[in-house]
């Protein structure tokens, strides 16, 4: 049985307030039972409510529906990362702001590109999943597993991630190019540098070679590579000469691409319209600006495809259950962002939007809730 490394009951103080004012005022009528007593009651009920409101209680003030017989299992990774701190952050919300019963946190996801499959699999209830894999799954799979589904979004573009990509300025010197495209058009030996096969970070390589139609087999024999290591391995062996390019899937507070800028001869590249679009509205991607001055000798914004990690949920969650995740989280925003900035790119009025959930089935409670602020018509 899975262990629950993370269990909270919140303490709903508002919700037995309420509870108690209803009792008073759902009793059975009785002859003895005066319209000035009802009114007492009633007026008393109102107070009490408001009350609770005041206190900051999310369900009297909002509308949010009664979460507090609710559990919710939240998958992530492991104990320690980001996404982990994040999603503990979320439960303690759902469970204090909107009222939720107990929301468990269990650091069983696999990540990458077989997140998508835990829906059907363990009965999770929410998890982070970046988008473009999680239509992939659901087209045609991933990793050699049959497609699958299951899942729907609730909130997008939680994180501001992409494919940020660098390459030797000795490598560009020497064959007098300044573009990736020139390297697969010239069929130059350019020796690539990323994560373990599998990972969102990889397959930012195989991608671009499926966009030029060339195979790995294709590179070698042009007496390229890929290098499948860690970051600080890449980061060594972009400094040492063995690689010529290393891409990976993050965000401008990269330490291993500052380490890189700052130990490096290198150029952050910006990829052409046509390259870029093709991850968009080929491949599930949103378009993520890296700022300038991110990295040392990046002077001008950079335009990258990404993925950003979204909030996705079992489809068979109910409308309501939905609704009150997505309504709590998203007036909640502000204070997650507060305490972790890597959500500082989610913005709840565009969170919603096919490009940034992947193009993946939006939850009708997640619509409603988009409805109901005007977001979407």
């Amino acid at each position: 049985m899975r262990k629950k490394l993370f269990s909270r009951v919140a303490a709903a103080t508002m919700a037995v307030v309420m509870t108690a004012g209803l009792a008073a005022c759902g009793g059975s009528s009785s002859s003895s039972t005066t319209a000035a007593a009802k009114a007492e009651t009633t007026a008393a009920a109102a107070a009490e409510t408001t009350a609770a409101a005041a206190d900051g209680g999310a369900a009297a003030s909002t509308g949010t529906p009664d979460m507090s017989g609710t559990t919710l299992e939240f998958w992530s990774d492991k104990v320690g990362s980001g996404s982990y701190n994040m999603i503990v952050a979320m439960s303690k919300v759902l469970e204090e702001k909107g009222g939720f019963g107990t929301v468990n946190v269990d650091p069983s996801y696999p990540g990458g590109m077989g997140a998508p499959y835990i829906f059907k699999e363990n009965n999770v209830d929410l998890s982070f999943v970046n988008g473009a894999p999680a239509k992939w799954a659901m087209e045609s799979g991933t990793l050699g597993r049959e497609k699958t589904d299951g899942y729907a979004a609730l909130i997008g573009g939680l994180t501001q991630v992409g494919y940020i990509n660098c390459i030797s300025n000795d490598f560009l010197k020497k064959n007098g190019i300044s573009s990736i495209e020139e390297v697969f058009e010239k069929k130059l030996p350019l020796r690539i540098g990323c994560s373990a096969k599998g990972s969102m970070d990889a397959e930012g390589a195989y991608l671009l070679l499926e966009y030029f139609g060339v195979t790995e087999d294709d590179l070698k024999s042009w007496g390229g590579s890929i290098t499948n290591q860690g970051g600080d391995q890449n980061a060594e062996a972009l400094a040492d000469g063995q690689i010529d390019f290393y891409i990976d899937h993050t965000s401008s507070a990269s330490s291993t691409m500052a380490q890189i800028a700052t130990t490096c001869d290198v150029t952050f590249l910006q990829w052409g319209d046509e390259l870029r679009n093709w991850f968009i509205n080929e491949k599930g991607f949103d378009e993520i600006t890296i700022p300038a001055n991110s990295f040392k000798g990046q002077t001008e914004d950079i335009k990258v495809p990404g993925s950003p990690d979204c909030l996705f949920a079992n489809a068979n969650l109910s409308e309501d259950v939905a609704y009150a995740v997505t309504k709590t989280l998203s007036e909640n925003r502000d204070a997650l962002v507060a305490e972790y900035n890597a959500l500082s790119g989610w913005d709840p009025e565009h969170a919603w939007e096919s490009q940034k959930i992947g193009g993946c089935p939006l939850h009708p409670g997640a619509e409603k809730y988009y409805k109901e602020m005007g977001y979407m018509k």
